[in-house]
């Protein structure tokens, strides 16, 4: 029997994939707009604990064996790997449109139309995004970045209030001042709350199950061919002379002051160490790096040029017989081991290695690498070991003994601005090391020394700054006196600063605040207006579009009411869907997309004169977390109909009922 002809069995069997979503999706509500609320979820087993303020940490760090939460887990680890944010939207809209394609089924709709009509509705909605999409240049030149920097003191002349903090020797005089960080206020009204897990249970990072076979859910880094046609290269993101980089920068924050003001220092001294004026501006995102640093308060992160790691305290001691030393480095592709082998290496089968030599000595192939790895080194005087992979913990300890200072874990970005700023050439092993692929020029500087206090211990370590003459590298200091905060700041950051590459990047953003998604609505309630005015001959082959598209507009309303209640601006959902029906009336004759009419204001709590009043979202950052919010949804439709009907491959694709994604 056809799926088409068997609508009623379908309805009278539940949709328990979609039901999973609508649950799932519920847990992030609390994350959108300006005052995310801090989440605690906690293992009722081993009593361990995280704090969460985000959608991707949160789905991170829960145990999601269902098929239908990893699909939706790697749905949010593919919009989080591209671009850092949205993926707060995302988690929202596909509870809401789940919520829409179950009621579309209880209401008999067959799920051929439902895939339609919805499609249609998404459409819509892009094409409105493209039309309401505006230039950078345009976006208010306030120029509040100055004053908002100025705000507090400089980072260095900052009391430490007794804090066991000592700073050590000065900064190289290739290092720029180190930028302070504004007064923080778009945590000000944070809640932290204890959430439970319910049936879904908690995961340690290191157990998460991943999901092999999601081709369609793991997509590469390029947009689809239907994102904006004015998005610029990454490497032309040079600001123009139109455009105010510190109001866009700002404009596109979302509160997150205090780290796009981070954002902003960076920018600063990226366009210094590539000779630019005050008057040219460049922004690079790949040059940007991270050094979570607890123990401190939060006012005293910075940014500095340089790549800033932290170490223990025997790494340290290294650094200080080395400073104030040009030396040269090596930089390393893949782990620093003797059992490293380059992706796509394949052991050949079948051979044996025979010799007639007894092993008298009993030296391991192991103990011979590493004696091997470390003559390559002394005999090129190299003092700088940077491993994009693990190192070997028998060289490291070798290495120590002789001064080579080796880092792991260093990201290939960073191996790419030290080749070009040392000469250095990136190699796969050591025993690839010549004269040729060692570069010159690399400083160390002890930055500052910290004592930490566990729960149980007092550790100590060391923050080094790595530095070379031409690099273009900077990095950002975040601290926090509250160890589970760290990881949220670090985020935030990383949100800034990928919502200013991508508009630069667009050189479009839309204005924000539940604009968008308000034009949204007014556009779809026109299409259903429309569509009762239709002939019903016209309408013998879509009998069903109207119904879809108010549920798709019911969950937009849903979105924007959250939005204003997370904001503050409103106190409950009947206010906001007053305020919403109210503004609806009002944009029927003014359709601008400059005007924000809901009045949401995502940088509450600063004064007026320092903080732009506009909010701005990025362009392909809304459409391409809506794609994949409602691609999700008609999978899970889909499969979930398949499982409860029944599928014959023939008569269902003669019969167009399943839409193949």
């Amino acid at each position: 029997m056809s799926y088409t002809e068997n609508t009623s069995g379908t309805n009278n069997r539940r949709h328990v994939g979609l039901e999973q979503l609508v649950t799932l999706a519920a847990t992030a509500h609390t994350f959108l707009g300006p005052c995310k609320r801090y989440k605690f979820i906690k293992d009722d087993t081993s009593g361990d604990s995280v704090m969460v303020c985000s959608s991707f940490r949160l789905l991170e760090n829960l145990d999601l064996t269902c098929s239908v939460g990893q699909l939706l887990s790697e749905t949010v680890l593919a919009q989080q790997k591209v671009f850092h944010s949205g993926t707060g939207p995302l988690l929202f809209l596909v509870g809401a449109w789940s919520r829409a394609a179950l009621e579309c089924l209880h209401q008999g709709i067959a799920v051929r139309h439902i895939l339609s009509a919805m499609s249609e509705g998404l459409d819509t909605c892009l094409q409105v995004c493209r039309a309401r999409a505006v230039p950078v240049e345009d976006v208010p030149h306030l120029g509040v970045a100055q004053k908002w920097s100025a705000l507090k003191p400089h980072a260095e002349d900052l009391p430490f209030n007794g804090h066991p903090f000592t700073e050590s020797c000065p900064v190289s005089e290739l290092q720029p001042n180190v930028m302070p960080l504004a007064q923080p206020t778009c945590q000000g009204n944070s809640k932290v709350l204890c959430k439970q897990t319910g049936t879904q249970g908690i995961k340690a990072a290191r157990s998460k199950i991943k999901l092999t076979h999601s081709r369609h859910f793991t997509s590469n880094e390029t947009t689809e061919s239907e994102g904006p046609t004015t998005q610029r290269p990454v490497s032309q993101l040079n600001i123009s002379e139109n455009t105010d980089l510190d109001s866009l920068a700002f404009a596109v924050s979302h509160g997150c002051n205090e780290a796009m003001d981070l954002v902003l220092q960076a920018s600063r001294i990226q366009s210094r160490m590539n000779g630019l004026g005050q008057s040219h501006r460049t922004f690079d995102v790949s040059k940007l790096v991270t050094c979570p640093l607890p123990g401190l308060p939060e006012d005293h992160a910075c940014v500095m040029s340089g790549y800033v790691v932290l170490m223990s305290a025997e790494q340290a001691s290294i650094v200080s017989r080395l400073k104030d030393q040009r030396m040269h480095i090596v930089l390393l592709n893949g782990d620093l081991s003797d059992k490293y082998r380059h992706l796509g290496f394949n052991n050949p089968a079948g051979i044996r290695h025979v010799t007639d030599k007894r092993d008298v000595h009993g030296v391991s192939r192991e103990h011979e690498w590493v004696n091997s790895a470390l003559a390559t080194l002394l005999k090129y005087d190299v003092s700088v070991v940077l491993v994009n992979g693990v190192a070997s913990e028998q060289l490291t300890d070798h290495c120590w003994r002789h001064d080579v200072l080796v880092i792991e874990r260093v990201k290939p970005a960073v191996l790419r601005d030290f080749a070009r700023a040392t000469g250095a050439v990136p190699v796969s092993y050591i025993t690839q090391v010549n004269e040729r692929c060692v570069g010159a020029g690399v400083r160390l500087q002890v930055w500052r020394e910290y004592r930490h206090s566990g729960r149980r211990t007092e550790s100590s370590s060391t923050a080094v700054s790595v530095l070379a003459e031409q690099t273009a590298l900077v990095t950002a200091v975040i601290t926090s006196s509250v160890h589970g905060k760290l990881q949220s700041l670090e985020d935030q950051f990383w949100a800034c600063a990928h919502h200013l590459h991508q508009a630069l990047k667009d050189g479009r953003v839309l204005p924000g605040g539940g604009l968008v998604e308000l034009h949204c609505i007014h556009e779809l309630q026109k299409r259903i207006d429309n569509s009762g005015n239709r002939d019903k001959d016209e309408w013998q082959g879509e009998p069903y579009v109207g119904k879809v598209l108010q549920l798709m507009m019911d969950g937009l309303v849903d979105y924007v009411s959250t939005l204003l209640c997370n904001g503050t601006q409103v106190s409950s959902k009947v206010d906001a869907w007053t305020q919403i029906n109210k503004r609806l009336k009002d944009l029927k004759g003014d359709s601008s997309p400059y005007v924000n009419i809901l009045g949401l204001n995502l940088n509450e709590g600063a004064s007026s004169d320092t903080i732009c009043e506009s909010v701005y979202d990025n362009v392909t950052v809304k459409m391409e977390a809506w794609r994949r919010a409602l691609d999700l949804v008609f999978l899970v439709l889909q499969t979930d109909s398949e499982i409860i009907t029944g599928f014959d491959a023939k008569e269902d694709f003669e019969s167009h009922s399943f839409m193949v994604l």
